[in-house]
């Protein structure tokens, strides 16, 4: 065909070349082989997979439960002896930010109370057994006391600061 010039066949060479040709011959069983085949071997390959992949997932799920519970416990240090976690809590509706001052830290920094929506706020803070004096400070500049304290004490400003009293099992009134 090497020097042949292309030419376009008519309808009737393409009918005859296709009567001439036989083809290969195949057997009449021969696609339901290969599909058994085909499907054999997709069994044998997802078997094991299945099984690595459920292996995998497990150690997987595993390793996520165990990070989870050092990071929370990392979060979570232990309190020292004698120290307990104590909740301050205010609801103020329209509060834009809420912190805590008192004796517990000389009046110092202002600790921030967290939005717990509805406007709930509070926050827990580890304190030794002792008797604390303390006020709320809402939008920065209104100071408030607890209405919920288990005590009150003046200021000396004319005004009160709230009480709280920690026992060494725990906050006790």
């Amino acid at each position: 065909m090497a020097g042949e010039k292309d030419r376009s066949l008519s309808e009737s060479e393409v009918e005859t070349a296709l009567k001439a040709w036989s083809g290969p011959a195949v057997a009449d069983d021969f696609v339901d082989r290969v599909m058994a085949r085909i499907e054999a071997a997709g069994a044998e390959r997802a078997s094991p997979r299945r099984g690595r992949l459920a292996v995998w997932a497990m150690a997987a799920s595993v390793a996520i439960l165990a990070a989870s519970m050092l990071v929370r416990t990392a979060m979570t240090p232990a309190l020292p002896p004698g120290t307990r976690l104590v909740r301050f809590a205010l609801d103020v509706p329209h509060a834009e930010k809420v912190a805590l001052a008192g004796s517990f830290n000389g009046w110092g920094r202002r600790i921030a109370l967290h939005a717990r929506g509805h406007g709930l706020w509070s926050v827990h803070i580890p304190l030794r057994a002792g008797q604390y004096s303390y006020v709320f400070v809402v939008n920065g500049h209104r100071v408030m006391a607890d209405p919920h304290a288990e005590g009150y004490r003046p200021d000396g400003f004319g005004g009160r600061n709230s009480l709280i009293i920690v026992g060494s099992s725990g906050v006790a009134a």
